[in-house]
């Protein structure tokens, strides 16, 4: 399948905006495992910046949560559309893995929304070929899905050296 338009892909721990191809996306995903939780992939249009700075439609954001044991994949298809998370199942359980959004919430979701390396890269590589969310796979609109909210994790801080 021929792109319609060339994508870049940034690390959230590192911003290099190169160019990606399906063949970069084993790469990437099994990269996001070693990195842990706090690293992410970040796929947009290779294109100038918005006027208000930030990136272009179509996007699509991969993150790696051990806790769930799989890859958490949101994807936007226009600037204007719903965020849409890639599902294991259109029917989804009662809230319980933990999930940290960003540092600044933590959750727990249904574990449905935690998905394997080979359902995260065929949605992947269909989004660099289409720039669509793939439509045989389950999506589940961000607002469709129960969420819980936690309190937040002690971090222990030791002084030994």
């Amino acid at each position: 399948m021929g792109a319609w338009c060339t994508f870049k892909i940034e690390r959230t721990s590192y911003a290099d905006g190169r160019q990606v191809a399906e063949v970069d996306v084993p790469m990437e995903l099994l990269g996001l495992q070693e990195a842990g939780a706090w690293d992410g992939l970040h796929v947009f249009p290779d294109a100038a910046p918005a006027p208000d700075g930030h990136w272009q439609f179509p996007r699509i954001r991969v993150g790696w949560v051990a806790a769930g044991q799989g890859y958490v994949v949101q994807c936007f298809e226009t600037a204007n559309s719903n965020s849409f998370f890639l599902s294991t199942s259109a029917k989804l359980s009662e809230p319980e893995i933990y999930i940290e959004l960003g540092g600044s919430a933590e959750e727990l979701w249904p574990k449905q929304l935690f998905v394997p390396y080979d359902l995260t890269a065929k949605a992947i590589k269909h989004f660099l070929g289409t720039g669509l969310q793939h439509p045989e796979l389950s999506w589940v609109g961000l607002s469709s899905f129960a969420r819980k909210t936690v309190p937040r994790r002690k971090v222990r801080v030791s002084n030994e050296a």
